[in-house]
């Protein structure tokens, strides 16, 4: 099959009919934000990108995580009209229509998944909401309620014949519900960065998985204004030594754009530049491992004017190109920059007694 285009964005307006209420930061504004960005640096016009609109996903789709019973209670919550589904404080709002949109989210995640490896495209970004990352088997949590990544994951095992699966998270939250469906497997290597002492207070240096799964997820718990520099130095020099060691078929990013330093939930220091740089580094890593397939996935990011030019920044290195973004890299203090490097070095020292490094 001939590659029609590097890119692959997978987006349709039916994400914007979950609905969360005013005020609510998991809104459908981060998507209206995210394509205003697009057409502004005129992604959308460029021949190496393609916007294709999402599938609806199958209940057999969501049982490779999901167990029925919990498929069951979201489908009829939504349909009796929605509030808060899960504990107050860490629950999904959910309207009529986020059991449908949710099956969207699954289904465009599954799509952007499916045309790579079909061969359509070199990589994917699947711009989706509900996120996911938070939810487990039977429990919705932190505006999450199918794990659209981890389904993507058992997708690929399953019935792709994929044999190892590379899943990188970088949003500023913990993927507490996407290490524990792997956390005794080991054909899932799951590495997250995100900020220490947040919700949700998950993904400790030393939770390495459990079982034949111990050894295969790295966490790197980083401290306020943890900033690009201390990211790629982390990627470079731990992950991916570690990553060929591994060597995987395909790699998953949970997408999440919410460590950029304008973030109004948390507080980490990546710039929109940042953002670019880091998706460079996937796309190289991907180049070498795994024919250039890899699938990203959207979690978090709350803030518009950040996601107006962050997920443009990373579409944009995705697909080979450059575009200018006005940002600025944000400068650590010191004492927070000792303590982000020596996190790294914590982590170095804990999966040296896995892998060689």
């Amino acid at each position: 099959m001939v590659v029609e285009a590097e890119t692959l964005i997978v987006y349709g307006d039916i994400y914007l009919r979950h609905l969360t209420g005013l005020d609510h930061p998991e809104s459908p504004g981060r998507l209206l934000a995210i394509m205003r960005g697009l057409k502004r640096f005129k992604l959308l016009e460029r021949p190496e990108i393609e916007v294709e609109e999402p599938e609806k996903a199958r209940l057999r789709d969501l049982y490779l995580v999901h167990s029925v019973d919990y498929v069951r209670l979201v489908e009829d919550f939504c349909l009796k009209g929605g509030g808060i589904l899960g504990t107050w404080g860490s629950g999904v709002v959910c309207c009529r229509e986020s059991f449908e949109v949710a099956l969207y989210a699954v289904g465009g995640v599954l799509k952007a998944v499916d045309d790579v490896m079909d061969g359509r495209f070199r990589n994917s970004i699947a711009l989706i909401r509900p996120p996911g990352h938070h939810a487990s088997r039977d429990l919705p949590y932190g505006f999450c309620l199918f794990n659209n990544i981890a389904i993507a994951a058992k997708h690929l095992l399953k019935r792709r014949g994929v044999r190892r699966v590379f899943i990188l998270d970088i949003d500023a939250h913990h993927g507490n519900g996407t290490q524990e469906v792997f956390e005794e497997d080991p054909r899932v290597l799951y590495v997250s960065f995100h900020q220490d002492r947040i919700f949700p207070g998950t993904g400790g240096i030393g939770d390495v998985g459990r079982g034949e799964g111990e050894g295969f997820k790295m966490n790197f718990p980083l401290p306020p204004y943890t900033n690009e520099q201390v990211y790629l130095k982390a990627l470079e020099e731990v992950v991916e030594p570690i990553l060929r060691q591994f060597k995987p078929d395909y790699i998953l990013v949970s997408a999440g754009f919410d460590a950029h330093y304008l973030d109004p939930l948390t507080g980490l220091g990546l710039s929109s530049i940042g953002y670019g740089m880091i998706y460079r580094w996937i796309r190289y890593v991907a180049e070498e491992l795994t024919g250039g397939m890899f699938t990203a996935v959207l979690e978090g990011g709350y803030d518009e004017e950040a996601l107006s030019t962050a997920v443009p920044s990373a579409i944009a290195a995705m697909a080979g190109l450059k575009i200018e973004v006005e940002d600025r890299v944000q400068r650590m203090p010191k004492y927070l920059e000792e303590a982000a490097l020596g996190v790294l070095e914590e982590v170095k020292k804990v999966m040296a007694k896995y892998w060689d490094i």
